[in-house]
């Protein structure tokens, strides 16, 4: 979600963040201001001390572990038996185009006195000199301690942990999404990662943005898309990032931003893409940001390049036998929990249907199930669908999160019935705003529908417990999840009767909310939407879950600041779902930490 940095052809359906307010008739005719926050390029435009490192002109006699682990190091995608390990290795000038050496060590304690294995690999440069390493044979549910050794330097000690097996009672992780540099420190991140007592850290995309992120102020250019110049955080290169070398130029440049480093360091992360790894509003075979005839080439190779860079530069295991465009994935934590990571952009999402230009009575953009919105259109894809019914009418945990993209649950700037819905009997009642969530693909969300109730009618529900969690929108919401939300014989607010499942939506660790609404587009979405219990349009944070066999309980701590590295944060809001109700009930205290977490990495 965002605006594009320079104007281009929109594709029909496309809705910005500014056009998201103008079709709401929440926002008039001035601009909204340019939030001027800080990074990687400092003040100036460009330059090889910031962003990505140049090669190191030190000699190997060691040092400082900065000068060749000036990313840090990460892990991710945490099996119960495995977990894989990522570092990048800064070359020295006389090597910058060979291969290099590197050791890594894993042990129970801090201290790597304890050591538990070791090997030998080697950074590359086709691969930007980047290590991921898959350690297999570990026990469930065990923190592990690591390092890497290359050009006779000792990276940091990270800390990782693997999934637990079997009777699990227990479960905290942090979600986060869209961490756009430009617009403030990351201080979301520095939070999660003082939290010892995670067990994983879920991040559901905008790891990055493509924008250059010093352009013009708004007010000038109401496409530009922040300017972070003003306090240092204006990421390299220069420019929107197109070629490989410009992907991974980027990645790098995040990964020197200090919070980010402290996460990675302390707690393995489960992550997928959302558009802004490639460029805005992505799809299959396009995106609202891609434009050739500005000398950006074919869609498909700077897909590929953005992919390439994304799975060099995150923790991220490959899936066996699948090409890199397959990022959904499952994780067994337990029995308590099954994650479904799903892919709602790059693999199959079709381009975005043309919504209706005009709904009688309701604001300019909104619209209704008909017409082009109607007809089928992918979002998951055939494949990815098969793969979701067969893992959730097969899981036996106790409770199946779907980490993915877009808002899953209807966003309607009129609520109706799905009967009240003239254009289109049968479709999706009322008017919706935004045609860049599934709200603009109700024939796949029907498909999801199905899965759940295992192919029968209402009020059936084959797959219960089913969590929706969400990023992308910058905001944050719970709601339950209904086929029919303004129908009161087909489901109860009030209890939760008729739902089938629920979903929880992440706030941006930075990236613009939707402050021109905060007090006055809530009250409004609430009563248009009944299934929504929490809302939050201007807050920046991230979420924690607790979870237990009896309930879910998600709490949103919003940071204190953007523009200043902070300790500061907040618990705004809890909610609870109980195993089995379906149903959000807001209210409630934070969740204790559990008790003697194992210790932070030095």
């Amino acid at each position: 979600m965002g605006k594009p940095n320079i104007p281009r052809p929109r594709w029909p359906g496309r809705l910005s963040r500014r056009l998201f307010l103008q079709r709401a008739g929440w926002l008039g005719g001035a601009g909204l201001a340019a939030t001027v926050l800080s990074g990687c390029g400092g003040g100036g435009s460009s330059g090889a001390a910031a962003g990505r490192v140049p090669v190191s002109d030190d000699p190997d006699t060691g040092g400082d572990a900065a000068q060749v682990f000036p990313h840090g190091v990460a892990s991710g995608d945490p099996l119960q038996d495995r977990v894989m390990l990522w570092t990048h290795v800064l070359p020295a000038a006389s090597n910058a185009g060979e291969s290099i050496a590197v050791t890594w060590d894993l042990a129970l304690d801090p201290d790597m006195r304890m050591p538990v294995a070791a090997g030998n690999t080697v950074a590359r440069a086709e691969r930007d000199f980047t290590v991921k390493v898959d350690v297999t044979g570990l026990q469930p549910g065990t923190t592990y301690y690591y390092r890497f050794t290359a050009r006779n330097r000792q990276s940091v000690t990270g800390r990782t942990r693997t999934l637990p097996a079997g009777a699990t009672d227990r479960l905290r992780m942090a979600v986060v999404s869209c961490a756009s540099l430009p617009h403030g420190f990351f201080n979301a991140y520095g939070r999660i990662a003082q939290r010892a007592d995670l067990d994983l850290v879920v991040h559901l995309g905008d790891y990055l943005y493509e924008y250059p992120g010093r352009g013009v102020s708004e007010a000038e250019n109401p496409d530009e898309y922040g300017d972070g110049r003003a306090i240092g955080r204006a990421p390299e290169p220069p420019h929107e990032i197109i070629t490989l070398d410009d992907y991974r130029t980027r990645h790098a440049c995040y990964k020197l931003d200090p919070d980010l480093q402290a996460l990675h360091r302390q707690h393995p992360m489960i992550c997928v893409w959302d558009d802004h790894e490639s460029t805005n509003d992505s799809y299959i075979d396009g995106a609202q940001n891609h434009n050739p005839e500005r000398g950006e080439g074919d869609w498909p190779s700077r897909k590929a390049r953005a992919i390439q860079a994304y799975y060099e530069w995150l923790p991220i295991r490959q899936t066996p036998g699948a090409d890199e465009a397959r990022i959904y994935r499952q994780f067994a934590l337990g029995d308590l929990v099954d994650l479904f990571m799903l892919d709602t952009r790059l693999l199959a999402r079709e381009q975005p249907g043309e919504p209706a230009l005009a709904v009688p009575g309701l604001p300019a953009g909104a619209f209704t199930d008909s017409g082009d919105i109607a007809r089928p259109r992918d979002l998951l894809g055939p494949a990815q669908a098969d793969w979701l019914d067969t893992g959730l009418t097969g899981s036996q945990a106790r409770w199946k999160l779907l980490g993915q993209q877009v808002m899953f649950g209807q966003l309607k700037v009129l609520g109706a019935a799905n009967a009240l819905n003239l254009q289109n009997p049968g479709g999706q009642g009322g008017a919706f705003l935004n045609p860049d969530q599934w709200d603009g693909y109700p024939r796949a969300r029907e498909q999801v529908w199905r899965i759940i109730r295992g192919g029968q009618p209402a009020p059936a529900v084959a797959v219960d417990n089913v969590v929706v969690l969400t990023g992308d929108i910058h905001t944050s919401w719970a709601m339950d999840l209904t086929e029919d939300p303004n129908n009161l014989v087909a489901y109860n607010p009030l209890t939760g009767t008729g739902a089938l499942g629920v979903e929880f939506v992440t706030p941006s660790v930075t990236s613009p909310g939707l402050d021109e609404l905060s007090g006055v587009g809530e009250p409004t979405l609430m009563t248009q939407n009944p299934h929504m219990k929490y809302i939050n349009l201007s807050e920046h944070g991230y979420m924690l879950l607790d979870i237990t066999p009896e309930r879910i309980q998600t709490e949103w701590w919003f940071v204190d600041r953007l523009d200043a590295p902070d300790d500061g944060e907040t618990l705004a809001a809890v909610a609870v779902t109980q195993s089995g109700s379906r149903h959000v009930v807001v209210g409630g205290q934070a969740s204790a930490p559990a008790a003697d977490p194992p210790a932070l990495a030095p």
